[in-house]
């Protein structure tokens, strides 16, 4: 466009009254921009355009950047960019010289148009260090034209390499995009890239094509904290001040999240924070980085740094499962251009441990934690086999005053005393030692011995509480030695004290500890032994055993309150696959050898929560499969849901009455997993059950909404 042409064009009408002539009220901008511009690069709420692709532009359009450039001013007149606002009247002429030469041109000059007002801001680039620069210039020309194909190929060469992941606007200037070119060594030459420092294992032929492995675009952003810092934090390890590394830590949201919390906690990331120094912490996470190292070396390496730098634990996660990409290296290359090595859970753990020479402890699906010490070790395993205490029966002297016998008189002089003792008692189920009451000195002061505070308590049954909690304590002792026998570990020699008390008070001796589990271990594959437990569980409304096939489920949340040879089981089955943590019902298979994990939608909402992930762990075969969830006629429906549901647990009660409410009309004939969707709904519609929310559902002509919709 010539500025003779435009000089005519304000010679003839001024340039706004030009503008509303032809567009009306200015509020209509945004619309009439989208629908005059042909092509362009879409950025935010702008669009750029090459004066070359004014050419494809409507006359009308056209006329309107006359305009805009006669507001400009003659300077702006050799301008070869156009910025149009898709939201306010605004444009921007920019120019960029070497627009054709240069991969990524700086901008020289720009004017700022504003068509409300009438106002131009003009700005000087070309003395700053660090000027805007251009990407995708191929967007900016029209489809024909004879460079847009090599500017294409560049920029799909750097998306390859991940030379795009960082933020718009730091990428947007000249010394970043610089830096981040160096950072993946990358040199341009031209509108060709030249890989530096990069192993690709290229022929001198050129032949197979260089592999760029960008890894730093595998860091996602969060909102809270990932799977590995979330099962620190459920463990305890994030209480009270430690010193805590992310080591990998991507775009540091996890590091951000505790340093807001007051935690002493650090991150370094070869490419998002490589100058923050490598130092060593109490606690250290190694969250999602083995998986994306393609040389086998590199992540070993990256494996024993972490761990020299953890003086307590460190914390290890991994994708698992399988994943779709080209085959590289020992995973594959998604098409993101990452690398991905899938681990399953057993694979993990034989890395880890023939790497470290220590056994790692599963915690979460793709989560292990590898302690430094032996008695850390061994007391974390200790203390996830705690089951939480039963509520004591207390004497409540109104309630049975009439029953009560006379009441210690040191007991109402030192009440709070007393019940911090009785409540460390059942923590304990038995009498504290050494440091385990923080307030042992002030009890023997006020008291005397433990025997004379025990004496003390009024509660009528505290010696049956006393021995619930002894036989609690004892099961939960059994189930952990019984898998550190199973596990064969090295550190189980270094128990720390309180379980060696724990052993010698409940037990007698560590011989006599160990001859118990063990037994345990192997009566846990005792399908005769393992089916009376379970029946006895079941009684107390653990969890529901299926007489038919003798298979024994639970609610997830009721793991802890399980037989021992049931929670070992679990425990054996765990080495292959942890239980996730969104699972809904445990299955122990009445051939003793099965394991399966049952994920529903809307368990905790629905009436007839559906089907949606089923796992299945062989412990025979030591194998882990997915087992499909459709039928014929579509998922499964999980019927009866109220004997599934912990006693506590919200809507039992409206569950109960919906399940005997089927139960009368006939369409529920069994417990557990049901029929298909379509089945059942047709069931339901041929019996003629009236549900809260079926006439509704009907009306969607949906035999799934029929059954997912309703409600107890």
């Amino acid at each position: 466009m010539s500025v003779g042409t435009a000089r005519h064009l304000l010679r003839s009408e001024p340039p706004m009254i030009a503008i509303r002539y032809r567009y009306g009220d200015l509020g209509q901008w945004h619309a009439e921009a989208v629908r005059l511009i042909d092509g362009g690069k879409r950025v935010g709420d702008g669009v750029y355009l090459h004066t070359s692709l004014l050419a494809e532009q409507s006359p009308a359009f056209r006329d309107l950047v006359t305009a805009v450039v006669g507001l400009a001013g003659p300077g702006a007149a050799g301008f070869n960019v156009l910025r149009v606002a898709l939201r306010l009247p605004e444009v921007a002429l920019l120019d960029y010289p070497a627009f054709f030469e240069d991969p990524f041109p700086s901008l020289r000059m720009s004017w700022f148009v504003d068509l409300k007002t009438g106002r131009v801001t003009a700005s000087d680039f070309s003395a700053r260090e660090n000027p805007p620069i251009l990407h995708r210039k191929e967007l900016l020309l029209a489809g024909n034209h004879p460079d847009r194909a090599p500017f294409a190929r560049l920029t799909a060469a750097l998306e390859s390499c991940g030379a795009f992941d960082h933020p718009s606007h730091l990428i947007g200037r000249r010394l970043y995009w610089q830096n981040a070119l160096a950072s993946l060594g990358i040199r341009l030459e031209g509108h060709e890239i030249i890989l530096s420092g990069v192993e690709s294992g290229a022929a001198p032929d050129g032949s197979p094509a260089p592999v760029v492995v960008a890894r730093h675009r595998t860091a996602i952003v969060r909102n809270r904290l990932s799977a590995p810092m979330q099962a620190l934090a459920r463990w305890g390890f994030l209480d009270g001040t430690p010193t805590v590394l992310d080591y990998g830590c991507g775009r540091g949201h996890d590091v951000n999240i505790l340093t807001a919390s007051g935690m002493a906690a650090h991150g370094w990331d070869p490419h998002f924070a490589p100058d923050v120094p490598l130092e060593p912490a109490e606690v250290v996470n190694l969250g999602f980085v083995l998986n994306v190292i393609e040389r086998p070396a590199e992540r070993a390496e990256a494996l024993h740094r972490a761990y020299d730098l953890a003086q307590r634990v460190l914390a290890i996660a991994v994708m698992t499962g399988k994943g779709s990409g080209a085959g590289h290296a020992d995973g594959v290359l998604t098409s993101r251009g990452t690398f991905q090595r899938y681990f399953s859970q057993a694979e993990l753990r034989a890395y880890i441990a023939e790497e470290l020479n220590r056994e790692p402890v599963t915690v979460a699906p793709g989560v292990v934690f590898v302690f430094r010490a032996d008695e850390d070790e061994q007391a974390f395993l200790a203390r996830r086999q705690r089951s939480a205490p039963s509520p004591p029966d207390r004497f409540d002297i109104h309630l049975v005053a009439s029953a009560r016998p006379p009441r210690p008189a040191c007991y109402d002089q030192h009440r709070d005393l007393l019940d911090s003792f009785w409540a460390t008692v059942l923590d304990l189920g038995r009498f504290p030692q050494g440091n385990e009451f923080t307030r042992a000195d002030e009890l023997a002061s006020a008291v005397g011995s433990l025997r004379k505070a025990f004496a003390a308590l009024p509660f009528p049954n505290k010696d049956s509480d006393l021995a619930r909690a002894a036989a609690r304590r004892a099961d939960d002792l059994l189930v952990y030695l019984a898998l550190n026998i199973f596990e064969r570990r090295g550190s189980f020699q270094r128990m720390p004290a309180i379980v060696q008390r724990d052993i010698k008070g409940l037990f007698g001796s560590y011989k006599a500890a160990i001859e118990r589990a063990r037994g345990e271990l192997f009566a846990a594959g005792n399908r005769e032994r393992t089916a009376t437990v379970a029946a006895e569980a079941a009684e107390r409304g653990a969890g529901v055993l299926e007489p038919r096939d003798g298979d024994y489920s639970f609610h997830a949340s009721l793991l802890a309150q399980q037989p021992p040879p049931v929670r070992i089981i679990l425990g054996c089955a765990e080495r292959l696959e942890a239980i996730p943590p969104d699972i809904d019902l445990v299955k122990v298979h009445g051939s003793g050898d099965r394991v399966s994990y049952l994920r529903f939608e809307g368990f905790a909402e629905r009436a007839l929560p559906v089907l949606t992930q089923r796992m299945v762990i062989n412990l025979r075969t030591q194998r882990v499969a997915e087992a499909l969830i459709d039928t014929p006629d579509g998922r499964r429906v999980l019927l009866g849901k109220a004997r599934f549901m912990p006693a506590d647990m919200p809507g039992r009660a409206a569950q109960e009455r919906f399940d005997d409410h089927l139960r009368q009309t006939g369409v529920l004939t069994q417990d557990g997993l049901g029929p298909g969707l379509r089945v059942f709904a047709r069931r339901l519609t041929a019996a003629g059950v009236k549900i809260p929310g079926a006439a509704a559902a009907a009306r969607k002509a949906s035999e799934e909404a029929l059954v997912t919709e309703i409600s107890p």
